[in-house]
C-alpha cells in the first residue's frame, strides 16, 4: 500500500512542477511595429482673452505611430476639426507605453488652421489606456491638456476615444 501511494505522489508532483514552469521559456517582448488610430474627441479651449477662448472643440483625428523600443516611439496625427469652423491640424509627438500596463502618456505640438495658415497653436500633454484584443486590435480613450504657444490659442481642455490596429 505504501508504495502505491509513493508511485502514484510522484507523477502528481512532477505534473504540477511542470504545469507551473512557464511553456516555451519566458515570454519575449513585443515585437516594434507601426499603429494606426483613429478617434473622435471633444473638449474644449479655456481662456477669455483668446480669439477661441472659452469654445468648444470636436475633431476627427488619424494617428500613425511606430514603436520603437521599451514602449517609446514617434506618432504623427492629422485632425479635422469641425468645431469651431472647419480647420486641419498635424500634431507630430512622442509616446511612452508603460511596460506591463494598458497605460500611456504622451506629448505632441499642434499646428493648425485655426488661427492661420498652419500656425502652431499648443503644446499637448496627456495620457490614456488601451485594451487590446490579442496582438492586433485595440480599443483606447485618453486626455489631453497643455498650454498655448500662439496667442489667440487659448488652453486646450481635449477627451478622444477610439480604435487602433497594430501591424
Amino acid at each position: 500500500m505504501r508504495r502505491s501511494l509513493l508511485h502514484t505522489r510522484l507523477p502528481l508532483a512532477l505534473a504540477a512542477l511542470l504545469a507551473l514552469a512557464p511553456a516555451g521559456g519566458a515570454r519575449a517582448e513585443e515585437p516594434a511595429g507601426i499603429q494606426v488610430s483613429v478617434d473622435l474627441g471633444g473638449g474644449g479651449q479655456l481662456g477669455t482673452g483668446s480669439a477661441y477662448g472659452g469654445a468648444s472643440l470636436f475633431e476627427l483625428e488619424a494617428t500613425f505611430a511606430y514603436d520603437v523600443a521599451l514602449g517609446l516611439g514617434p506618432e504623427l496625427s492629422f485632425v479635422l476639426g469641425m468645431t469651431p469652423g472647419t480647420y486641419f491640424a498635424i500634431r507630430p509627438g512622442i509616446r511612452w507605453s508603460i511596460p506591463e500596463t494598458p497605460f500611456y502618456v504622451r506629448a505632441d505640438v499642434d499646428a493648425a488652421t485655426q488661427i492661420g495658415y498652419m500656425s502652431w497653436r499648443w503644446v499637448l500633454l496627456g495620457g490614456g489606456f488601451q485594451l487590446r484584443f490579442g496582438d492586433v486590435l485595440g480599443f483606447f480613450a485618453e486626455g489631453d491638456s497643455g498650454f498655448p504657444i500662439a496667442s489667440g490659442a487659448g488652453v486646450p481642455l481635449l477627451i478622444r476615444a477610439g480604435a487602433a490596429v497594430r501591424f
